[in-house]
């Protein structure tokens, strides 16, 4: 986890209303949080408390995690449908490697958990949002903060490494140079496309499937954010028995 604070700004005349934890900074501060910037924007929203982790890792040490609690972890096996007993309930779920038995299964499969409601007459309205990933060669110390504007979102995750969220990658490199000072040996090394899930209101939906008992539901478009919270209140239902209001306006049955 790094950190760092994120900068943000666009090219509109005048500044939005900051949000909870965010400042509104002029162009002599963000000088200061990014002192390779070329054109320091009159105005940008600064969140000092924003950071950023490494996703992957993140999720490796939950696995362990997990895994030191006692849960069984059946990786790189997918699930191909969902099972119910004769009385309408959840039984478990079949997978590539042959049936796992539980009376509980929790619906967090991102954009296939769609296709994995429909069968049991569940609709999940998801559709993916393509998320394009850039990684680019870069000086060390070009980029302080996590940086997010009308071109790119960019980070700085190792001393020769960024990380660009963006459209194009054509774009984002001319972009990049044209933004900072010293980026002109800035490369492309890789992109990546993922599939981000996008409910149709933008909102998590998360809670118990009230139609098919012991099935239950969890998928967002920001889940890196937002999986530590939704995590513990999920486990809390689901373990404890517990209503969580934080999550009253999340439930499936709005659609």
């Amino acid at each position: 986890m790094t950190w760092s604070g994120s900068l943000s700004w666009n090219r509109e005349d005048s500044p939005p209303e900051a949000g909870p934890g965010q400042t509104i900074v002029d162009a002599a501060t963000v000088e200061t949080l990014e002192p390779a910037l070329r054109q320091p924007p009159e105005w940008a929203v600064w969140a000092p408390e924003d950071g950023a982790v490494h996703s992957v890792g993140v999720t490796e040490r939950l696995v362990a995690g997990a895994r030191a609690h006692g849960a069984r972890v059946h990786l790189d096996t997918p699930v191909t449908a969902v099972r119910r007993d004769t009385a309408g309930r959840i039984a478990g779920v079949e997978t590539t490697a042959g049936p796992l038995s539980g009376a509980t299964v929790v619906l967090a499969a991102g954009v296939a958990t769609a296709a994995l409601g429909t069968p049991l007459g569940v609709r999940v309205p998801v559709e993916p949002s393509p998320s394009p990933l850039f990684r680019l060669s870069a000086p060390a110390g070009l980029v302080r903060t996590v940086v997010n504007t009308e071109d790119f979102d960019l980070r700085q995750v190792a001393p020769d490494r960024l990380i660009a969220a963006a459209d194009s990658p054509e774009r984002t490199l001319a972009a990049v140079r044209s933004t900072f000072h010293g980026a002109g040996s800035v490369e492309l090394l890789s992109t990546r496309l993922g599939a981000r899930p996008m409910p149709a209101d933008g909102e998590p939906i998360v809670g118990p499937v009230v139609e098919v008992p012991g099935l239950y539901v969890a998928v967002m478009h920001s889940a890196v954010t937002l999986a530590p919270a939704v995590g513990r209140l999920v486990a809390r239902e689901l373990v404890d028995g517990t209503v969580e209001s934080a999550l009253a306006g999340c439930r499936p049955d709005r659609f």
